[in-house]
């Protein structure tokens, strides 16, 4: 069994993970050796299973799953080619296809709204309200396991970056990657395997780090 008497482990890894962008051109993408992907490879299947242990209320039901998100794994190769149509062939210019470029792996979360836009505007107001609120939770569980995912990839020293994926989420793209359009992107989660860490790549911090408080804690007083 696992050693659950170490919370300050959990804590650690919580308080450890930070956002850093990792970007490159496209011309200066560095593969990833074939022993250090396959290894890898498996660490960062693994932890998006255990991801997907976050919780959620109700059960989504699409091609009889009951989560309410999807994950898309793109590797060295898919994320370099990737990076390169959108440069190519949709003209982006901005940081999305460096940050492709630059990593050693990109999972992209999706999840899965109840209804569209569309149809929720015929719906009546009680049925638009509950299926409002039924996304709402969706879209948080999705997030949990978003959150999971980072903890897991920092707790085996893998670099990540949480995007909310910028030109990734276009149509274009979705059609591209064979992503169903009823799925929305909500992380466009960047790995760098510790092994492929370059620091002569151009690096941005999060920039919210020093903002962090405890201040927006309130204990209830009755």
């Amino acid at each position: 069994m696992p050693d659950k008497s170490t919370p300050e482990t959990v804590e650690t890894i919580i308080q450890d993970r930070k956002t850093e962008k990792v970007l490159c051109d496209i011309e200066a993408h560095q593969p990833v050796p074939a022993d250090i992907a396959e290894r890898n490879r498996e660490i960062v299947l693994q932890a998006i299973k255990t991801a997907g242990w976050a919780p959620f209320h109700y059960p989504r039901k699409v091609d009889n799953l009951a989560e309410p998100w999807r994950a898309h794994v793109l590797w060295d190769e898919q994320a370099k080619q990737a990076a390169i149509y959108m440069r190519d062939e949709l003209n982006v210019t901005s940081k999305e296809p460096r940050l492709a470029a630059a990593c050693s792996a990109l999972v992209l979360v999706t999840w899965l709204p109840e209804v569209s836009a569309s149809e929720v505007q015929q719906d009546s107001k009680v049925e638009r309200e509950t299926l409002l609120a039924r996304d709402e939770e969706h879209l948080a569980a999705a997030s949990a396991m978003v959150q999971n995912l980072l903890l897991m990839l920092t707790a085996h020293d893998m670099g990540n970056y949480w995007s909310s994926g910028g030109k990734l989420k276009g149509p274009e793209m979705f059609q591209y990657l064979g992503i169903p359009a009823q799925e929305k992107l909500l992380a466009a989660v960047f790995i760098e395997y510790p092994e492929m860490r370059d620091d002569t790549r151009e690096r941005k911090p999060g920039s919210l780090r020093n903002d962090r408080s405890d201040q927006w804690i309130r204990e209830v007083n009755l």
